[in-house]
């Protein structure tokens, strides 16, 4: 029972990080290593909102392009990889005596096909998609 607790607790560690972490609060040679950067950088994504719990983090996806990129780093476990690898920051690895955190993303095959339909019937607007982060 004390591992379930220990990831319980480092989880919460890693998305109240997750909400804290804006790219004004952090200095500038290190926001590249945050999932924020990754998921706004390189998915081209908009936050717009995200639980803490299981970090539930809600994007808006602008075109089909965007959604494509990221149904497809998540098909792949990019994604997964992604928050693995940006979540579990050096102060909690230390504070918690760990390596490594392994964590399940996921997005349903039901949201990503409502967001693709969305997108393909009506221009110019974006959709709003979901996904969630949690310990294994």
């Amino acid at each position: 029972m004390q591992q379930e607790e220990a990831k319980r607790l480092i989880m919460k560690e890693m998305t109240k990080c997750f909400l804290e972490t804006h790219a004004s609060q952090v200095p500038v040679e290190n926001y590249p290593l945050c999932l924020d950067y990754y998921l706004k950088g390189a998915l081209d994504l908009i936050v717009r909102e995200a639980i803490e719990g299981s970090l539930l983090i809600t994007v808006e996806c602008r075109t089909l392009d965007i959604l494509e990129r990221l149904w497809g780093d998540y098909c792949s476990g990019h994604l997964n990889a992604q928050a693995e690898e940006r979540l579990l920051t050096d102060d909690i690895k230390k504070r918690f005596d760990v390596e490594s955190v392994k964590l399940e993303t996921t997005i349903l095959e039901k949201d990503y096909l409502a967001c693709r339909l969305f997108l393909m019937d009506i221009s110019g607007e974006s959709a709003i998609c979901s996904f969630m982060c949690w310990s294994a």
